[in-house]
């Protein structure tokens, strides 16, 4: 019993330190890598710094977008690994 108390406390620690590392990209950086997957101007851009996969892994997912967010004419979402800055895929619309 105290064997599983002490694996389940060290988890929480562990899933406590992932979910608030931000990882080493900024997100300016995360901005700038994703430019250079994009042919044109954007009229907006979105970020967020999300979890993924198991075991987690933070990711930037960047958007670009032309006319209004709500209801955007041409967007590309960009995802980078925050960790190394590698772009992991890119989805068109």
């Amino acid at each position: 019993m105290l064997a599983l108390l002490a694996v389940l406390a060290l988890a929480f620690v562990g899933a406590r330190s992932c979910a608030s590392s931000q990882g080493e990209i900024s997100k300016e950086e995360a901005i700038e890598i994703a430019r250079d997957e994009i042919d044109f101007e954007p009229d907006g851009v979105q970020v967020r710094n999300v979890a993924q996969g198991i075991p987690q892994r933070r990711v930037w997912a960047v958007s670009f977008y032309t006319g209004r967010p709500t209801s955007p004419e041409r967007f590309v979402v960009v995802q980078i690994d925050a960790r190394t800055g590698e772009v992991e895929g890119v989805a068109r619309s």
